[in-house]
């Protein structure tokens, strides 16, 4: 077993490929674990902060859009408090940007990539609630074209494990739990 205080779960991917969920899921094999979910650091919908694009709407899909140094704070926070651990603290973050965020895509131990299609994507976003809602033609002039950029940033991570977002929830759930023990038991060594 490793003497370190705490471990960082990374869990992104491309919008509607099950993050949540699968973080969800993973508490109940990890019980101890804290969560943390990058959309809680979304700033209001009347923002000035939130970056416009040229055909007017809301660029919710860049960091821009989000309070990442409160979020990295709260992640420093949580690290400061493990260390008079007598066992390994285990904190799971996700969200769709967490590898773009330099800062804090090098505090973490493990990284996971969720892939889905345009398609899939697509068909799981009408069924999501969004505050502010999504208005006409978001999906496809920002929504899929920030995702492709995005995507692109993070590719000189070369320590991103991609998974494929087609495979069953609980196929996916399993592969992460194995990947997860893999990290705590020092199975799995950090790349970045």
């Amino acid at each position: 077993m490793s003497s370190k205080k705490f471990f960082i779960i990374g869990l992104s991917g491309t919008t509607n490929s099950g993050k949540s969920t699968l973080t969800s899921m993973l508490q109940s094999a990890f019980p101890h674990a804290f969560t943390m979910c990058q959309d809680s650091y979304f700033y209001g919908p009347d923002d000035p902060r939130v970056p416009l694009e040229s055909q007017g709407f809301q660029n919710w899909e860049c960091l821009g859009a989000m309070d990442m140094e409160k979020m990295v704070a709260h992640v420093n926070s949580w690290m400061a408090k493990q260390e008079s651990n007598k066992t390994p603290a285990l904190l799971i973050i996700e969200g769709f940007l967490i590898f773009n965020h330099r800062q804090l895509s090098s505090l973490f131990d493990q990284k996971y990539f969720i892939k889905v299609d345009y398609s899939t994507s697509a068909k799981r976003r009408v069924f999501r609630t969004y505050v502010p809602p999504d208005v006409p033609g978001y999906f496809e002039s920002v929504v899929w074209p920030k995702y492709l950029q995005n995507l692109e940033d993070i590719q000189d991570q070369t320590q991103i494990e991609y998974l494929d977002g087609s495979k069953s929830l609980d196929d996916l759930y399993n592969q992460l739990v194995q990947g997860i023990k893999a990290v705590l038991s020092g199975d799995k060594k950090n790349n970045s």
